[in-house]
Protein backbone atom coordinates (compact mmCIF):
# COMPACT_ATOMS: atom_id res chain seq x y z
CA UNK A 1 0.00 0.00 0.00
CA UNK A 2 1.05 3.36 -0.79
CA UNK A 3 0.58 6.47 1.89
CA UNK A 4 0.67 8.98 -1.18
CA UNK A 5 0.47 13.05 0.78
CA UNK A 6 -0.45 16.02 -0.98
CA UNK A 7 3.26 17.62 -1.78
CA UNK A 8 3.72 14.21 -4.00
CA UNK A 9 5.78 12.12 -1.46
CA UNK A 10 5.47 9.02 -0.89
CA UNK A 11 5.85 6.24 1.59
CA UNK A 12 5.04 2.49 1.76
CA UNK A 13 3.67 -0.05 4.26
CA UNK A 14 1.37 -3.35 4.38
CA UNK A 15 -2.30 -3.48 5.11
CA UNK A 16 -3.04 -5.83 8.34
CA UNK A 17 -6.59 -5.00 8.77
CA UNK A 18 -9.63 -2.90 6.81
CA UNK A 19 -11.10 -4.11 3.65
CA UNK A 20 -11.41 -0.17 2.17
CA UNK A 21 -8.81 0.11 -0.71
CA UNK A 22 -8.59 3.65 -0.60
CA UNK A 23 -9.49 6.26 2.16
CA UNK A 24 -7.94 9.77 2.89
CA UNK A 25 -7.79 12.34 5.43
CA UNK A 26 -5.52 14.95 7.22
CA UNK A 27 -2.42 13.09 9.00
CA UNK A 28 -2.54 13.50 12.53
CA UNK A 29 0.93 12.78 14.56
CA UNK A 30 0.37 10.97 18.17
CA UNK A 31 3.20 10.08 19.80
CA UNK A 32 2.39 9.17 23.40
CA UNK A 33 2.83 5.09 24.25
CA UNK A 34 -1.09 4.31 25.75
CA UNK A 35 -4.13 5.65 24.62
CA UNK A 36 -5.31 4.12 21.70
CA UNK A 37 -8.88 3.66 21.98
CA UNK A 38 -9.26 7.12 23.51
CA UNK A 39 -7.69 8.72 20.40
CA UNK A 40 -8.76 6.43 17.44
CA UNK A 41 -12.48 7.47 18.60
CA UNK A 42 -12.13 10.97 19.81
CA UNK A 43 -14.40 12.69 17.84
CA UNK A 44 -12.14 15.82 17.54
CA UNK A 45 -10.15 12.94 15.19
CA UNK A 46 -12.85 12.52 12.73
CA UNK A 47 -11.68 11.57 9.19
CA UNK A 48 -7.52 12.08 10.36
CA UNK A 49 -5.40 9.54 9.46
CA UNK A 50 -3.08 8.48 12.52
CA UNK A 51 0.10 8.40 12.70
CA UNK A 52 1.26 6.32 16.29
CA UNK A 53 5.41 7.06 16.50
CA UNK A 54 5.85 4.61 19.15
CA UNK A 55 7.46 1.61 16.88
CA UNK A 56 4.97 -1.28 18.87
CA UNK A 57 1.30 -0.92 18.66
CA UNK A 58 -1.46 -2.77 20.38
CA UNK A 59 1.10 -4.56 23.25
CA UNK A 60 -1.55 -4.38 25.97
CA UNK A 61 -4.44 -5.21 24.19
CA UNK A 62 -7.76 -3.11 22.84
CA UNK A 63 -11.23 -2.77 24.58
CA UNK A 64 -14.69 -1.24 24.37
CA UNK A 65 -14.78 0.34 27.84
CA UNK A 66 -12.06 3.02 26.93
CA UNK A 67 -14.19 4.36 23.51
CA UNK A 68 -14.71 8.29 23.60
CA UNK A 69 -17.54 7.53 21.09
CA UNK A 70 -19.63 4.84 19.54
CA UNK A 71 -16.31 3.60 17.63
CA UNK A 72 -13.10 5.02 15.72
CA UNK A 73 -13.27 8.18 14.35
CA UNK A 74 -10.26 8.22 12.18
CA UNK A 75 -10.21 7.14 8.83
CA UNK A 76 -7.21 5.04 8.57
CA UNK A 77 -4.25 3.81 11.39
CA UNK A 78 -0.63 4.25 10.65
CA UNK A 79 2.44 2.14 12.50
CA UNK A 80 5.46 0.78 12.61
CA UNK A 81 4.81 -2.61 13.90
CA UNK A 82 0.89 -3.64 14.88
CA UNK A 83 1.40 -6.40 17.98
CA UNK A 84 -0.65 -9.78 17.50
CA UNK A 85 -0.33 -10.46 21.02
CA UNK A 86 -1.93 -8.53 23.75
CA UNK A 87 -1.17 -9.09 27.42
CA UNK A 88 -3.25 -7.45 29.32
CA UNK A 89 -6.42 -8.16 31.95
CA UNK A 90 -8.88 -5.70 30.31
CA UNK A 91 -7.86 -6.60 26.78
CA UNK A 92 -11.13 -7.93 24.91
CA UNK A 93 -9.04 -8.34 21.14
CA UNK A 94 -6.02 -7.75 20.10
CA UNK A 95 -5.46 -4.48 17.53
CA UNK A 96 -6.20 -6.00 14.04
CA UNK A 97 -9.10 -7.37 15.63
CA UNK A 98 -10.72 -4.53 16.96
CA UNK A 99 -9.96 -2.50 13.90
CA UNK A 100 -11.69 -5.52 11.29
CA UNK A 101 -14.51 -5.37 13.45
CA UNK A 102 -15.08 -1.33 12.71
CA UNK A 103 -13.46 -1.64 9.09
CA UNK A 104 -10.67 0.82 9.36
CA UNK A 105 -7.54 0.39 7.20
CA UNK A 106 -4.29 -0.40 9.22
CA UNK A 107 -1.25 0.10 7.88
CA UNK A 108 2.38 -1.04 9.58
CA UNK A 109 6.05 -1.89 8.77
CA UNK A 110 5.49 2.49 7.42
CA UNK A 111 8.98 4.02 8.32
CA UNK A 112 7.20 6.49 10.95
CA UNK A 113 10.58 8.22 12.02
CA UNK A 114 10.77 9.45 8.31
CA UNK A 115 6.84 10.01 7.85
CA UNK A 116 6.64 12.15 10.71
CA UNK A 117 9.94 14.35 10.24
CA UNK A 118 8.83 14.98 6.53
CA UNK A 119 5.38 16.26 8.38
CA UNK A 120 8.00 18.05 10.50
CA UNK A 121 9.66 19.91 7.57
CA UNK A 122 6.96 20.86 5.23
CA UNK A 123 3.84 20.97 7.44
CA UNK A 124 0.65 19.02 7.94
CA UNK A 125 -0.80 17.79 5.01
CA UNK A 126 -3.33 15.33 3.94
CA UNK A 127 -2.89 11.96 2.34
CA UNK A 128 -4.53 8.99 0.50
CA UNK A 129 -3.62 5.87 0.78
CA UNK A 130 -4.33 3.54 -1.72
CA UNK A 131 -3.24 0.46 -3.55
CA UNK A 132 -1.84 2.54 -7.04
CA UNK A 133 -0.18 6.03 -7.18
CA UNK A 134 -2.82 9.12 -7.54
CA UNK A 135 -2.23 11.65 -10.52
CA UNK A 136 -2.64 15.49 -9.03
CA UNK A 137 -5.74 15.91 -10.29
CA UNK A 138 -7.29 12.39 -8.67
CA UNK A 139 -5.98 13.46 -5.78
CA UNK A 140 -7.69 16.43 -5.74
CA UNK A 141 -10.74 15.13 -6.48
CA UNK A 142 -10.51 13.07 -3.92
CA UNK A 143 -10.18 15.63 -1.16
CA UNK A 144 -12.72 17.94 -2.72
CA UNK A 145 -15.42 15.00 -1.91
CA UNK A 146 -14.47 15.46 1.83
CA UNK A 147 -16.81 18.32 3.87
CA UNK A 148 -14.99 20.01 6.22
CA UNK A 149 -17.86 20.98 8.45
CA UNK A 150 -17.86 17.61 10.16
CA UNK A 151 -19.42 18.82 13.80
CA UNK A 152 -23.08 17.49 12.80
CA UNK A 153 -21.50 14.07 11.79
CA UNK A 154 -20.07 13.73 15.52
CA UNK A 155 -22.75 15.65 17.34
CA UNK A 156 -26.14 14.11 19.22
CA UNK A 157 -28.89 14.02 17.11
CA UNK A 158 -31.50 15.44 19.42
CA UNK A 159 -31.41 17.02 23.28
CA UNK A 160 -31.04 14.83 25.71
CA UNK A 161 -30.54 14.89 29.79
CA UNK A 162 -28.36 13.12 32.47
CA UNK A 163 -29.96 13.32 35.36
CA UNK A 164 -28.31 14.90 38.18
CA UNK A 165 -28.43 16.44 41.68
CA UNK A 166 -26.73 19.50 41.39
CA UNK A 167 -26.48 22.59 39.08
CA UNK A 168 -27.72 22.32 35.03
CA UNK A 169 -24.67 22.43 32.58
CA UNK A 170 -26.19 23.21 29.38
CA UNK A 171 -23.33 21.25 27.17
CA UNK A 172 -23.77 21.97 23.80
CA UNK A 173 -22.17 19.05 21.57
CA UNK A 174 -19.46 19.41 18.98
CA UNK A 175 -18.30 16.47 19.27
CA UNK A 176 -17.81 15.61 23.44
CA UNK A 177 -16.11 12.65 24.55
CA UNK A 178 -18.12 10.20 26.22
CA UNK A 179 -15.76 10.46 29.03
CA UNK A 180 -15.87 13.87 30.19
CA UNK A 181 -19.93 13.35 30.32
CA UNK A 182 -19.44 10.76 32.70
CA UNK A 183 -17.09 13.02 34.91
CA UNK A 184 -19.56 15.53 34.52
CA UNK A 185 -21.93 13.19 35.99
CA UNK A 186 -19.86 12.34 38.98
CA UNK A 187 -19.64 15.76 40.02
CA UNK A 188 -23.37 15.66 40.32
CA UNK A 189 -24.46 18.26 37.41
CA UNK A 190 -27.54 17.84 35.83
CA UNK A 191 -26.38 17.82 32.18
CA UNK A 192 -28.41 19.10 29.24
CA UNK A 193 -26.67 17.90 26.23
CA UNK A 194 -28.21 19.91 22.58
CA UNK A 195 -26.90 18.86 19.30
CA UNK A 196 -24.50 21.35 17.16
CA UNK A 197 -27.26 23.15 15.06
CA UNK A 198 -29.40 23.92 18.34
CA UNK A 199 -30.32 27.62 17.65
CA UNK A 200 -28.73 29.48 21.14
CA UNK A 201 -32.55 30.64 22.34
CA UNK A 202 -34.00 27.00 22.92
CA UNK A 203 -30.92 26.73 24.82
CA UNK A 204 -31.32 29.80 26.77
CA UNK A 205 -35.06 28.85 27.50
CA UNK A 206 -33.89 26.28 29.79
CA UNK A 207 -32.28 28.17 32.22
CA UNK A 208 -29.16 26.79 32.73
CA UNK A 209 -26.61 27.64 35.13
CA UNK A 210 -23.64 27.65 33.13
CA UNK A 211 -23.28 27.11 29.18
CA UNK A 212 -20.30 23.93 28.29
CA UNK A 213 -19.02 24.16 25.01
CA UNK A 214 -17.59 21.01 23.86
CA UNK A 215 -14.36 19.83 21.81
CA UNK A 216 -14.62 18.68 18.47
CA UNK A 217 -13.15 18.01 14.94
CA UNK A 218 -13.02 20.91 12.09
CA UNK A 219 -11.78 24.98 12.44
CA UNK A 220 -13.90 27.20 14.21
CA UNK A 221 -14.22 29.77 11.06
CA UNK A 222 -16.18 27.23 9.33
CA UNK A 223 -19.56 27.51 11.71
CA UNK A 224 -20.44 31.54 11.62
CA UNK A 225 -23.65 31.13 13.05
CA UNK A 226 -22.80 29.00 15.64
CA UNK A 227 -19.87 31.88 16.48
CA UNK A 228 -22.76 34.60 16.67
CA UNK A 229 -24.93 32.50 18.68
CA UNK A 230 -22.42 32.04 21.24
CA UNK A 231 -22.03 35.62 20.78
CA UNK A 232 -25.55 36.40 21.58
CA UNK A 233 -25.35 34.18 25.13
CA UNK A 234 -21.92 35.76 26.51
CA UNK A 235 -23.53 37.96 29.46
CA UNK A 236 -26.41 36.15 29.66
CA UNK A 237 -25.13 33.09 31.43
CA UNK A 238 -21.28 31.41 32.38
CA UNK A 239 -19.82 29.94 29.81
CA UNK A 240 -17.07 27.34 30.02
CA UNK A 241 -15.43 26.25 26.53
CA UNK A 242 -12.32 23.33 25.38
CA UNK A 243 -10.77 22.97 22.21
CA UNK A 244 -12.81 24.07 19.65
CA UNK A 245 -15.65 25.07 22.30
CA UNK A 246 -13.12 27.37 23.29
CA UNK A 247 -12.34 28.67 19.67
CA UNK A 248 -16.08 29.48 19.45
CA UNK A 249 -15.79 31.55 22.60
CA UNK A 250 -12.55 32.92 21.38
CA UNK A 251 -13.98 34.28 17.91
CA UNK A 252 -17.53 35.40 19.53
CA UNK A 253 -15.47 37.87 22.60
CA UNK A 254 -13.98 39.36 19.18
CA UNK A 255 -10.73 37.08 18.98
CA UNK A 256 -8.96 35.98 15.65
CA UNK A 257 -7.52 32.31 15.28
CA UNK A 258 -4.49 31.22 13.04
CA UNK A 259 -3.35 28.18 11.82
CA UNK A 260 -0.59 26.41 14.27
CA UNK A 261 2.93 25.58 12.19
CA UNK A 262 2.79 22.49 13.66
CA UNK A 263 -0.69 21.07 15.27
CA UNK A 264 -0.53 20.57 19.19
CA UNK A 265 -1.72 17.06 19.17
CA UNK A 266 0.09 14.69 22.27
CA UNK A 267 -0.70 13.68 25.71
CA UNK A 268 1.47 15.53 27.66
CA UNK A 269 2.22 18.85 26.50
CA UNK A 270 3.61 21.01 28.65
CA UNK A 271 1.99 24.86 29.66
CA UNK A 272 2.51 27.66 31.61
CA UNK A 273 -0.04 29.23 33.76
CA UNK A 274 -0.42 32.57 35.00
CA UNK A 275 1.32 31.59 37.91
CA UNK A 276 4.07 30.60 36.63
CA UNK A 277 3.86 27.19 37.52
CA UNK A 278 4.24 24.47 34.32
CA UNK A 279 1.48 22.19 33.80
CA UNK A 280 1.40 18.80 31.51
CA UNK A 281 -1.73 18.95 29.58
CA UNK A 282 -3.62 16.88 26.67
CA UNK A 283 -4.58 18.67 23.06
CA UNK A 284 -5.24 18.69 19.94
CA UNK A 285 -6.12 21.46 18.26
CA UNK A 286 -4.69 22.65 14.59
CA UNK A 287 -5.05 26.43 15.38
CA UNK A 288 -4.03 28.88 18.45
CA UNK A 289 -6.12 32.28 19.10
CA UNK A 290 -3.75 34.79 17.69
CA UNK A 291 -5.48 38.15 19.40
CA UNK A 292 -8.20 38.64 22.37
CA UNK A 293 -9.71 41.74 23.21
CA UNK A 294 -7.96 43.57 26.15
CA UNK A 295 -10.40 43.16 28.59
CA UNK A 296 -9.46 39.18 28.26
CA UNK A 297 -6.69 37.74 30.94
CA UNK A 298 -4.81 35.21 29.16
CA UNK A 299 -4.26 32.38 31.51
CA UNK A 300 -2.00 29.83 29.56
CA UNK A 301 0.55 29.68 27.21
CA UNK A 302 2.06 26.85 25.10
CA UNK A 303 5.26 26.06 26.85
CA UNK A 304 6.54 25.63 23.68
CA UNK A 305 6.08 28.46 21.07
CA UNK A 306 3.79 30.80 23.51
CA UNK A 307 1.11 30.37 22.04
CA UNK A 308 -2.79 31.15 24.11
CA UNK A 309 -3.91 27.85 25.56
CA UNK A 310 -6.24 29.76 27.77
CA UNK A 311 -8.31 32.87 28.81
CA UNK A 312 -10.46 34.35 30.80
CA UNK A 313 -13.25 37.18 30.44
CA UNK A 314 -14.04 37.84 34.66
CA UNK A 315 -16.63 40.58 33.98
CA UNK A 316 -18.58 38.94 31.19
CA UNK A 317 -17.96 35.23 33.04
CA UNK A 318 -16.36 33.45 29.86
CA UNK A 319 -13.67 31.02 30.27
CA UNK A 320 -12.00 28.74 27.75
CA UNK A 321 -9.24 26.68 27.35
CA UNK A 322 -7.63 25.13 23.95
CA UNK A 323 -6.35 22.43 25.66
CA UNK A 324 -8.20 19.00 27.22
CA UNK A 325 -7.93 19.28 31.03
CA UNK A 326 -9.79 15.78 31.25
CA UNK A 327 -7.33 13.85 29.28
CA UNK A 328 -8.62 11.10 28.02
CA UNK A 329 -5.96 10.12 27.06
CA UNK A 330 -3.28 11.77 28.70
CA UNK A 331 -2.09 14.24 31.53
CA UNK A 332 -4.85 15.42 33.83
CA UNK A 333 -2.46 17.65 35.98
CA UNK A 334 -5.40 20.74 35.66
CA UNK A 335 -8.37 18.64 35.77
CA UNK A 336 -9.18 19.59 39.37
CA UNK A 337 -8.50 23.17 38.99
CA UNK A 338 -11.00 23.50 35.87
CA UNK A 339 -13.64 21.64 37.49
CA UNK A 340 -13.55 24.02 40.40
CA UNK A 341 -13.29 26.86 37.78
CA UNK A 342 -16.61 25.31 36.07
CA UNK A 343 -18.11 24.72 39.73
CA UNK A 344 -17.56 28.70 40.44
CA UNK A 345 -18.81 29.99 37.08
CA UNK A 346 -22.38 27.64 37.87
Amino acid sequence: MYIQLEDGAVFKGKQFSGSKESVGGKLMVYSAMIGHEEVMTDPSNLGRILIFTYPLIGGYGMNFEDNQADGPTISAFICRRAMDDATNFRSEMNLKEYLDYYDIPGIEEVDTRGLVRHLNENGAQRAVITERLLTPSEMEEFFDEQNPNTIEAVSTIEVTEIEGEGKTVALWDFGVKDGILEKLSEEGYRIIVYPAMTNYEDILEDKPDVLFLSSGPGFAAHYLDIVHDVGQMIGKLPIYGIGLGAEFLGLALGGTLQKLDKPHAGASIPVKGDDERIYMTSQNHEFYIETLPESVDITYTHLGDGSVEGFWDKEQKAYGVLFDPFGLPGATDLLDEQLKQLKELA
